[in-house]
C-alpha cells in the first residue's frame, strides 16, 4: 500500500519533480492510463495540487476522457 510516507520520501518526490519537469503527453495512451494511478494515489494521499499543477492537468485529462467515464460506469469507482 502506497502511504503519505512513501509518497513524502525523497525518491518519491524527485519522481514527482522530474515528471512535472519533463510534462506529460497531450495524447493519452495506455501506458498513460497505467501511470495514472500512482499519480491517482499521490494526489490523494499527499496532495499533487499545490506543487505539480502539470500532473494534476494530466489527471484531469484522462478523467475527461469518454472511455474513462465508461470504465467507471461499467467497473464502479475504485478506491485507494
Amino acid at each position: 500500500m502506497i502511504t503519505v510516507h512513501h509518497l513524502n520520501n525523497s525518491r518519491s518526490q524527485r519522481v514527482l519533480w522530474l515528471l512535472e519537469e519533463l510534462g506529460v503527453p497531450y495524447e493519452v495512451t495506455a501506458a498513460d492510463i497505467q501511470m495514472s494511478f500512482p499519480l491517482e494515489a499521490a494526489n490523494l494521499r499527499a496532495g499533487l495540487a499545490a506543487r505539480r499543477p502539470k500532473l494534476v492537468d494530466f489527471l484531469s485529462r484522462i478523467h475527461a476522457r469518454s472511455a474513462y467515464q465508461r470504465a467507471l460506469e461499467r467497473g464502479g469507482p475504485y478506491d485507494f
